[in-house]
């Protein structure tokens, strides 16, 4: 069996600018957009490292807004959404795999919500303290997104089109 794959990646400023929050109520990017777009990078992070053609893929994620959205391959908004799913799509034809969405609670994502918080702590140290919620044995395979995906779903969230290419 291969080693587990983690990848993470970090939202530049000009995308966490955007976030709606408490204290930016105008922003135009939600947390559950930003769990979308990871979902993506997640499902490219496999293609990218494991053989996935006509084979099912099972992502599992704690934000239900998200897991609808993938189930359901599209929303009836112009939203960040709707472009994320179009390259959803675009990229299960382009690396033939077939996609299965699951929601699992936060309690038990332990490894996501850290990969996705730690930034300031470096692999190793990272990996260190997941040590309890990965095989001992194994060790990880440390995925980085391409450029071109990061820059695909970083336009997408800017509810700019893509060329299929950036996903190749």
């Amino acid at each position: 069996s291969s080693a587990p794959l983690v990848w993470r990646h970090e939202w530049p400023p000009h995308i966490t600018a955007r976030l709606v929050t408490d204290t930016n109520l105008s922003g135009c990017i939600t947390n559950s957009d930003l769990e979308l777009a990871g979902g993506l990078l997640h499902l490219d992070a496999l293609v990218q490292a494991f053989d996935v053609r006509e084979r099912t893929v099972l992502s599992q994620g704690d934000n239900l807004s998200t897991t609808f959205w993938e189930r359901k391959g599209s929303t009836s908004t112009a939203s960040a959404p709707a472009y994320l799913l179009r390259l959803f799509g675009i990229h299960q034809r382009v690396h033939s795999y077939v996609p299965r969405f699951d929601y699992i609670s936060g309690a038990s994502n332990h490894v996501a919500d850290s990969l996705s918080r730690n930034f300031h702590l470096p692999w190793p140290d990272l990996l260190s303290s997941l040590s309890a919620f990965l095989p001992q044995s194994a060790g990880c395979q440390v995925s980085t997104p391409s450029p071109q995906i990061v820059s695909a779903v970083t336009s997408a969230l800017l509810r700019q089109l893509s060329l299929r290419e950036s996903l190749l």
